[in-house]
């Protein structure tokens, strides 16, 4: 299998067999690239930048920059090359209210302006020297940018980025390919049932992953959402008249939500998703684990991660022998045999299907309707962007601004219930993520 792609950038969108190949291009001045920079993106986690830190370098989208928490505890992200002669400002200095090139002292603040050229003899030349920034928020444990055009719209107020770090565990994984092969696998209802099967020993176990071990053939349905697609799956259960029924989202561009770890403490939770190109060979696996009860066991967790991952947020198996998968294991503990992590699941599996997935080679089925609409919305979505429109999901107004539409539930209905009646009984239902009282703020 090739495990690197080169693909000439596109400028416009191409049409034929690979219709939807360039949307895995996002690099600056794409079709796609475009499309992403009209939403906000997270580009770290808070705990790796605080105050005193050394510059942090970032690649996002195909572009080099260095984030930095200023002497005065501001935070910027601006181009990783010096305006003056094009040196690494990672390894600037703070000070002075901003960082500082270490090759010829210039001083430039969060938002990019020169503040100081000690060595030039005009004092007023550094007003005409503005780098490359783009704008900070922080929420949910992460530092978020918006690197699009005009305005930034308002931060999005999804559920799984609410309340206080107690309702939430916040991570990330290197991911060795493409976003979109990614995030398609994100919103695939159906490998839940085969990659992600594990052996239940015990009722809690049970309880918390009943669902992922039911090979009843689903069915699937999609329906559009101001933010992107609902998904529902309903499986038998088998010897009764009830059906299984999972609602989960596609996020619009390069998001997800659903059910996950939190499932086990019953209706609150979701788990949030962000597939973030690094650039077009690599991409962050981004998880928001929320449940509004703020019971998570982050111990379990933590534990859980830290025996997948090595230094850099990247796991210790690797693709060169097969992901150190344990064939023995899968006669029946575990189905894919390498251990219990969903992410180390997905992310070896959609690794495996190349750097970048070539989707002329493939043979959609039914079970592929998210991802069939999922693309077409994503194409829909660059030809608003390129009319100069806002896409679907971005919230320019506070009305807009409340997703308690974005259901996440796993429950029975009966065989003759309506799902989507089902469904519409939590989006009328303003408790669902409601918050418990916080003791961070007793």
């Amino acid at each position: 299998m090739t495990e690197e792609v080169q693909t000439k950038p596109v400028k416009m969108k191409p049409r034929g067999a690979d219709r939807y190949q360039y949307l895995t291009q996002t690099g600056p001045g794409t079709p796609t690239g475009d499309l992403m920079r009209s939403y906000w993106q997270p580009v770290e986690l808070v705990d790796a930048l605080p105050q005193g830190a050394a510059p942090r370098p970032i690649r996002i989208l195909g572009e080099d920059l260095v984030l930095f928490r200023d002497d005065q505890d501001r935070v910027g992200l601006i181009d990783r090359k010096c305006a003056h002669r094009c040196t690494d400002l990672a390894l600037g200095r703070i000070e002075d209210g901003g960082i500082r090139c270490p090759y010829h002292g210039w001083l430039f603040d969060v938002h990019g302006r020169c503040l100081d050229q000690p060595a030039e003899a005009s004092p007023k030349a550094k007003d005409r020297i503005q780098m490359k920034s783009y704008p900070i928020h922080e929420a949910a444990g992460a530092f978020w940018t918006y690197m699009g055009r005009g305005e930034p719209p308002l931060f999005p107020n999804y559920p799984a980025l609410a309340g206080g770090s107690e309702f939430r565990y916040t991570t990330r994984w290197f991911g060795d390919c493409n976003w979109m092969q990614a995030s398609e696998g994100n919103i695939d209802p159906v490998h839940t049932s085969y990659l992600h099967q594990l052996e239940l020993a015990d009722a809690e176990m049970k309880a918390r992953w009943g669902v992922f071990a039911n090979q009843a053939r689903p069915e699937l349905a999609v329906e559009e959402t101001r933010f992107g697609v609902r998904l529902y799956t309903s499986r038998d259960i088998e010897g009764t008249d009830r059906k299984s029924l999972r609602i989960t989202n596609f996020v619009m561009p390069n998001a997800c939500a659903v059910g996950g770890f939190e499932g086990y403490l019953g209706e609150g939770g979701l788990t949030m998703l962000w597939d973030v190109p690094i650039d077009d060979q690599h991409h962050w696996r981004w998880e928001f684990i929320f449940h509004r009860s703020g019971r998570l066991d982050k111990d379990a967790l933590i534990r859980q991660y830290e025996a997948e991952k090595a230094e850099g947020d990247r796991m210790w198996r690797a693709k060169d022998d097969l992901y150190s998968q344990d064939r023995a294991s899968m006669q029946g503990k575990a189905y894919l045999g390498l251990g219990e992590c969903f992410s180390v699941h997905d992310i070896a599996i959609t690794q495996s299907q190349g750097t970048i997935h070539q989707q002329v080679d493939e043979h959609l089925s039914s079970s592929d309707i998210a991802i069939v609409r999922a693309r077409r919305m994503l194409d829909e979505a660059v030809d608003e962007v390129m009319a100069g429109r806002d896409p679907r999901g971005v919230v320019r107004t506070e009305a807009d601004n409340d997703f308690r539409d974005m259901v996440v539930i796993t429950g029975e209905i009966a065989g003759d219930q309506q799902k989507e009646d089902f469904c519409a009984a939590y989006v009328d239902d303003a408790r669902l993520f409601a918050l418990a009282p916080s003791s961070e703020s007793n």
